[in-house]
């Protein structure tokens, strides 16, 4: 089983992910191309992961980190417990109790040992073509002669009044599950209340979902203000390229529409927050129950504990 959860949220000024370096004075961000040579802001999938494990952590879940060697660790009973080799079955309990994000994130460790991760995203892609637009810092040179100060000027490049998608899928039947990736062997290490507490709280971050660069500047709300979760059978994304936004701030209803038409799912939500999009009244008027993105996270919740009601 997995929720299917689509979004688009709404850019100000930003430069969520920071590109390489060109030289000089300019901080680029990412973006990519199209055959005609638009350019377009991204963020990537390495870095969204990273955002959503920093949002846990700020909603007081103990998260992972690692050593000076690039080890991972993790606090066990008031003491970091390093992964540096193989572990045992005992290690590995320790492991998704202790901390969320090696649960819903995955890893693999050093000497042997890794995990599917059961959330898997796409990189956050701008809806309307990047403007060339740039923001300007002066960073400060220290001189011996105080009546000749200087500096020299910084360009940053920022994305400005546009629209981002992304598509995040979560595999709910592995969550707090050892999956073993040559027989698909499920081994349950959590509790089913264990599960759907961890469920819940990834929901709750989806919600609270924050993080980016430049953000002590250009401080960004990168949560959905516009959602579609599907809970479905399969791990397609299929409504990832049914989500577009005009110039003028318009929702493209017909192709959503198309998606779930073509597309079987078992239970559907549609969010969107108010006096974002110019047509917010004709997507509540086309689509069945059409809530708050809060309301439509929300409706997913206690998700785990329904399925293992519903299967005894």
């Amino acid at each position: 089983m997995f929720l299917n959860i689509a979004y688009i949220t709404k850019v100000n000024i930003a430069s969520l992910n920071g590109g390489e370096g060109t030289g000089g004075n300019v901080t680029v961000m990412k973006k990519i191309s199209n055959a005609k040579g638009d350019e377009f802001a991204y963020v990537s999938g390495q870095a969204l992961r990273r955002y959503m494990k920093e949002t846990l952590m700020q909603l007081g879940e103990p998260i992972s980190s690692v050593d000076e060697n690039g080890n991972p660790t993790f606090m066990d009973e008031g003491k970091f417990l390093k992964l540096n080799k193989k572990i045992d079955e005992e290690t590995k309990k320790k492991i998704f109790k202790s901390v969320c994000d090696l649960d819903l994130f995955g890893y693999m460790l050093p000497q042997g040992g890794r995990r599917w991760s059961p959330v898997k995203v796409t990189p956050m892609i701008s809806i309307l073509p990047y403007k060339g637009e740039y923001d300007y810092l002066t960073r400060k040179q220290k001189v011996e002669d105080e009546s000749k100060k200087s500096g020299n000027i910084v360009q940053i490049e920022i994305d400005t009044l546009n629209f981002m998608r992304g598509n995040m899928m979560i595999n709910i039947a592995h969550i707090g599950n050892e999956v073993d990736e040559y027989t698909y062997e499920i081994k349950e290490i959590l509790t089913n209340e264990e599960k759907n507490k961890r469920l819940n709280l990834l929901l709750k971050a989806i919600k609270n979902f924050n993080g980016g660069a430049k953000q002590a500047r250009n401080l960004e709300d990168i949560s959905p203000k516009f959602i579609v979760i599907a809970k479905q059978k399969t791990g397609n994304p299929f409504l990832l390229n049914a989500l577009s936004v005009d110039i003028d701030g318009n929702i493209n209803i017909e192709n959503i529409k198309e998606a779930l038409k073509e597309y079987e799912v078992e239970d559907i939500k549609i969010g969107i927050s108010k006096g974002i999009f110019t047509n917010e009244d004709d997507v509540k008027k086309s689509f069945e129950n059409v809530t708050t993105v809060a309301d439509a996270i929300n409706h997913f919740k206690d998700l785990l504990k329904v399925i293992n009601d519903e299967s005894n």
